[in-house]
């Protein structure tokens, strides 16, 4: 397929993806009456769930129109756009400061949240096929996606996404706090290149907003109260809602695997026949 071709199939689903996610927004209804930061903590979060369930699903078969024709990783990136136009209209941790919201909650959304991105990255790779800039171990194959040390090794790469939080997510800012999550979606990304270069990163695109409630947890001893945050001695992990951890790093990890390409030390390439 001609590469311009490929290019419009990108900007109409991103397109879609987008709409699809603004229109989702809708649900997530706050306490105070605007568009709350978190899906469990709104006024029907019942509803706020099935709706965010839905964007996901529409926004991974929009994203496997773009994986048949480019790779798995533009996919997620399609559903990420959905996320991320969500998150844009919705309101961030001033709101969900002020509104007095549960950490625990938090923790709970971003770990629940991480187990759909999951289910949608198993079925973009499954139906896409996998990454073909990825190289075969010594076997002559790709490592298990699910075992132990695959699993281990995809969280503990993902915990630089909580120093990246740190270091950029200085203001509660919308667009910073998501600019943070997808600089740490490049950088884990580019750190799973160099230390799991046969491994499908399947896992790792749930990875990052797991990682999250870690942050949450981290922030939650420090205390999260609304004076610790008009005196700015708030932790910033807790700046980046779920929501907003998701959209970013799923953004930004697909940009960080092309750039950390040449980072895998396995120079064993596979050419992959797609169905």
């Amino acid at each position: 397929m001609a590469e311009w071709m490929r290019t419009a199939i990108l900007i109409v689903t991103l397109g879609i993806s987008a709409a699809v996610g603004a229109l989702g927004a809708d649900w997530l209804v706050g306490s105070r009456g605007g568009l709350g930061p978190t899906i469990l903590q709104s006024i029907d979060p019942i509803r706020a769930s099935l709706a965010i369930l839905l964007v996901l699903a529409i926004a991974t078969i929009l994203g496997l129109f773009v994986g048949k024709v480019s790779s798995a990783a533009s996919g997620m990136f399609v559903v990420g756009f959905a996320l991320f136009a969500m998150v844009m209209r919705t309101q961030g941790v001033t709101e969900f400061i002020f509104s007095e919201g549960n950490t625990t909650l938090l923790i709970v959304e971003a770990l629940g949240l991480s187990l759909f991105l999951l289910i949608c990255s198993i079925s973009m790779f499954r139906i896409s096929g996998p990454l073909e800039d990825v190289p075969l171990n010594e076997s002559e194959k790709w490592d298990a996606p699910f075992s132990p040390r695959s699993i281990g090794m995809t969280l503990l790469i993902s915990l630089a996404m909580l120093p990246v939080i740190w270091l950029v997510a200085v203001t509660p800012s919308k667009g910073q706090v998501i600019g943070a999550a997808a600089v740490g979606g490049i950088v884990v990304a580019c750190l799973a290149r160099k230390w799991t270069p046969n491994l499908q990163p399947l896992i790792l695109f749930a990875a990052p907003t797991a990682i999250a409630a870690v942050g949450y947890a981290i922030a939650t001893s420090m205390g999260v109260t609304d004076i610790a945050f008009t005196q700015n001695t708030i932790s910033p992990f807790i700046f980046p809602m779920p929501l907003e951890y998701a959209a970013g790093s799923l953004m930004g990890i697909p940009i960080g695997l092309s750039w950390g390409a040449s980072l895998a030390k396995n120079e064993t390439w596979v050419e992959v026949t797609k169905v």
